[in-house]
């Protein structure tokens, strides 16, 4: 007996650590509801790309910040369905990207990978938040470093397409380097919010 409430017990934690905040806040959701907060979503990324510091070729902006929050709210798919919408508006002519900039010449300029790696980035984030990390400060470090890491392979490749005659160093410096502090900053500031918001989402779901 007591063996099967324990067991029973194990697979309760197990589903609640896998669970979104959406899933958890918006246990009744519909469709209409997916559409309202994914359209949100696109609003809110605008607002972060738009808090920005006018750097050239690349802006430092809170884009990435937004992604994260984004991808730990839904999870994966809804992330992903989130970011992809938001790519969309600023290619139709929204002006939701840096500088209230849109259009596909925004997507093949230097700034173009990074928000091609947000794509890619919001999958994996959400994918983890959905396999239970992002449970602790370590994993959600472990976690942003990797996004990280995508967004900037995706990044820095584009960025170099549109200057192939720069060397490696130039690109990181106009790449990488000078978003290393803010990026340590976005980190820490995840790292203090994230877990606590998780927990709490389980403590409500457990009710």
């Amino acid at each position: 007996m007591y063996k099967n409430q324990y067991w029973g017990q194990q697979k309760m934690e197990h589903a609640l650590k896998h669970k979104t905040l959406y899933e958890t806040y918006f246990g009744y959701r519909n469709i209409l509801t997916d559409i309202f907060m994914i359209g949100l979503s696109v609003v809110f990324m605008a607002v972060m790309a738009n808090i920005r510091i006018p750097l050239w070729p690349v802006p430092i902006t809170m884009q990435t910040f937004g992604v994260f929050v984004v991808a730990f709210f839904f999870g994966s798919r809804k992330g992903l369905l989130s970011i992809l919408a938001y790519v969309l508006a600023g290619i139709l002519g929204f002006g939701v990207f840096a500088g209230y900039s849109s259009g596909m010449a925004v997507i093949m300029g230097p700034s173009g990978g990074y928000i091609i790696g947000f794509l890619f980035m919001a999958y994996f984030v959400g994918l983890a938040i959905e396999k239970g990390y992002g449970r602790t400060k370590k994993s959600i470090l472990i976690v942003m470093l990797l996004g990280e890491l995508i967004l900037y392979v995706f990044g820095l490749i584009v960025l170099w397409l549109n200057f192939p005659a720069w060397g490696l160093w130039k690109v990181l410096m106009a790449g990488l380097i000078p978003f290393i502090i803010g990026d340590a900053l976005k980190m820490v500031g995840a790292m203090a919010l994230f877990p606590y918001l998780l927990r709490g989402s389980n403590k409500l779901a457990a009710k």
